[in-house]
């Protein structure tokens, strides 16, 4: 029984954690969109998974590497935000009315693409720790398969969230015009610039208010 509370208690925190739209939501919003429910979710997996690796950490209480990740935190915001900038430029200017089935090299860019943006951000190991902490799982340590079953539920539930996020935007594929489709394109290429810039902010001024006002997990 505590087994699967702890379970429940992962699904909620990695819910809870993917959930907040950024520029992972509104890449996963525009493949879906421009190239099907694949490549959506594709995106949203590479999330889930980076999510997952930064719940192992929080859960298993890894003291090195937690205390490496936030050390070098310049170094992967500044990396996390070039490849955010990179990102809104591409999606500008690539055509969102070309609807093809992506190939696996596209997938896998998908997937990588998401969790680099994702994995780059060590503010996430923060917010595991106060998820973790609200929730009361403190002494899932205590016993393997607990442990076990809280980092499980933390993927189930990160999941949960992008493929709940892919098939919404899956129900609005077919309705949207090309100028509906390029609006949407648009959006989210100032959404993911405006991220880049903001992550970017926060490697070269992480005291700066703008740098604490946006000091969340990006999803």
């Amino acid at each position: 029984m505590d087994t699967l509370l702890f379970f429940l208690k992962g699904v909620a925190a990695g819910f809870v954690i993917a959930a907040p739209v950024g520029p992972v939501g509104a890449l996963c919003v525009r493949r879906t969109l421009a190239r099907g429910i694949t490549a959506g979710y594709a995106t949203g997996l590479g999330a889930a998974i980076a999510d997952t690796l930064y719940g192992i950490v929080a859960a298993y209480g890894l003291t090195f590497i937690a205390g490496f990740l936030l050390d070098n935190q310049f170094w992967f915001r500044l990396i996390g935000g070039v490849v955010l900038c990179v990102l809104a430029v591409k999606t500008f200017l690539t055509d969102p009315a070309e609807r093809r089935t992506s190939d696996s090299e596209t997938m896998a860019g998908d997937f990588l693409s998401a969790l680099v943006i994702t994995g780059t951000n060590p503010v996430t190991l923060v917010a595991f720790g106060m998820v973790f902490a609200a929730i009361g799982v403190a002494v899932a340590g205590e016993e393997l398969k607990w442990v076990e079953a809280l980092i499980f539920g933390v993927f189930i539930g990160s999941a949960l969230w992008w493929a709940t996020l892919t098939g919404i935007s899956s129900v609005f594929r077919t309705a949207l015009s090309r100028g509906g489709l390029r609006g949407v394109n648009r959006a989210s290429s100032a959404v993911i610039m405006t991220s880049g810039v903001v992550v970017l902010i926060g490697a070269v001024a992480p005291e700066s208010g703008i740098a604490h006002l946006f000091d969340l997990p990006f999803g």
